[in-house]
């Protein structure tokens, strides 16, 4: 493949472009659906921590090959959402809205399954249908987020643990609008009790730390008053609106973004009703999260 004038330094087969100056990179010339051998796959995910999302454009995958690729980053059967499943590869889940039909509720800052004891620690996201305009997808660095908040604030965080609860998000609604809902959401319910997770955690490739919150799915801080919990979540889901913490990618079909489930949030923006949106994903995670 060919390499630009002023690659990123210390990757010897990635030609990699910053996309902003504190979060997100494009790969530039991979084809992903040639697949990738120890080293390639050792800079992608050097890459992925490094940048915490990265983005590849006109890329052609089968769902069997969207699976591999999503096993460079770790293993797709560790955590899954309620989504519906791809017909012949049941370890990709569609995320699809259709006129007339059900939009599903991303328009929140969130990262991915943290009402799991173990939640994923990357997802692989394939375009297949995108609307002419809209429904972007905006990624956040919780990375960038603690560095820019006070030593004190910082230091009392890191006494501190979140509640995660499915039951926060939007997907009780969801599953009560379908048929024999309230089934399906005391199933979801009695599967996937409230977890705890520490407020501020320490990235385990690259060292650095993060704060672990976000408004889908943290509930309140454990112990903590709920006044004085909300007053706190809320200033600290504020800091991740900032927008130079943040990754706008514009969609076009056959377009690839990888993210950091640990490092980052991201919130789906909803403002392409009624166009079609269809969406192929794979979370993945490993034996520990953290």
């Amino acid at each position: 493949m060919s390499v630009r004038e002023n690659p990123v330094p210390g990757y010897k087969l990635l030609d990699l472009e910053p996309y902003t100056p504190n979060i997100g990179a494009v790969i530039h010339g991979l084809d992903l659906s040639l697949g990738a051998d120890t080293a390639l796959a050792d800079e992608l995910r050097r890459a992925l921590a490094e940048f915490q999302v990265l983005f590849l454009r006109r890329q052609t995958l089968t769902p069997e090959r969207h699976v591999q690729v999503a096993r460079i980053f770790g293993d797709p059967d560790k955590a899954k959402a309620f989504f519906p499943r791809h017909e012949t590869q049941n370890l990709i889940e569609l995320i699809e809205s259709k006129p007339g039909g059900h939009r599903y509720g991303t328009d929140a800052w969130h990262a991915d399954i943290t009402f799991q004891a173990n939640p994923p620690t990357a997802v692989v996201l394939y375009s297949r249908v995108i609307p002419a305009v809209g429904g972007d997808t905006v990624w956040s660095s919780a990375t960038r987020v603690y560095d820019s908040l006070p030593a004190e604030l910082r230091s009392y965080l890191e006494t501190l643990e979140g509640v995660h609860s499915f039951e926060h998000s939007g997907w009780p609604r969801f599953f009560l609008s379908q048929p024999d809902g309230e089934a399906l959401y005391r199933k979801a319910r009695a599967e996937h009790l409230p977890v705890v997770h520490p407020v501020v955690r320490t990235h385990p490739v690259t060292g650095r730390k993060l704060v672990y919150v976000n408004p889908n799915f943290t509930s309140h801080i454990k112990g903590l008053p709920r006044q004085e919990s909300d007053q706190l979540l809320n200033l600290l889901f504020a800091r991740f609106t900032r927008p130079d913490f943040h990754a706008r990618l514009r969609w076009e079909k056959d377009t690839v973004a990888i993210w950091d489930n640990r490092a980052t949030v991201h919130y789906a923006v909803a403002d392409y009703a009624p166009q079609h949106r269809l969406l192929h994903r794979v979370t993945v995670g490993e034996e520990r999260a953290f």
